[in-house]
């Protein structure tokens, strides 16, 4: 990919995500670029998070006792497994409701996603620094960006019409991924259990 086709699909991506959504698949990318690709926005992303955190004076030591240096690999990660995680539920959770969506296909459209991210993540980290009122708004911008752009790209990949089911669907699965994960953070121990 150039970097004429990289800016056009940027621009695409924001008019119609659902025809940049059918580009991306349509380029037969094998798995292992696909996965470098999760790498790379990830790693970039950590560090971005990490450099965030300095700045505002919260990098000295996480709650797990992980020093600051160590930072940046821990956050990329957990976003490398977070973008795995919603990939599947993406095309699993799609296929449940009707749709033929492949998990190779999830990951690209994910890892898009976490690419568009990435670059409002760039724009945050500069005006925390110059403007920081501005930073807060871009953030709130980039959660609606998110849903977005997850949104459209899980109609173009099972075929689906309905947005607002999509959305719906969406949320509802993350209640249940939440109320899933909470046992598994009482069983080892990272939460405490509620009292009787």
């Amino acid at each position: 990919m150039s970097s004429d086709d990289f800016k056009a699909l940027i621009r695409l991506t924001f008019r119609e995500p659902e025809q940049a959504a059918h580009w991306l698949m349509a380029q037969g990318w094998p798995m292992s670029v696909r996965w470098m690709a999760l790498a790379l926005a990830v790693s970039v992303s950590g560090l971005l998070a990490w450099v965030s955190m300095q700045i505002y004076g919260g990098g000295e030591q996480t709650q797990g006792g992980l020093l600051a240096g160590q930072q940046p690999l821990v956050l990329a990660g957990l976003q490398f497994a977070a973008v795995v995680v919603g990939a599947s539920l993406m095309a699993s959770v799609g296929r449940m409701f009707g749709g033929h969506g492949r998990f190779e296909d999830a990951l690209l459209l994910a890892v898009w996603i976490e690419a568009i991210l990435l670059m409002v993540q760039a724009v945050q980290v500069v005006l925390s620094v110059i403007l920081p009122p501005f930073a807060a708004i871009i953030g709130i911008l980039s959660i609606a960006l998110f849903l977005w752009l997850t949104v459209q790209f899980t109609k173009a990949l099972h075929g689906f019409i309905s947005a607002p089911k999509i959305l719906l669907v969406m949320f509802a699965t993350l209640l249940a991924l939440g109320f899933v994960l909470s046992f598994f953070a009482v069983a080892l121990g990272i939460l405490p259990e509620m009292p009787q």
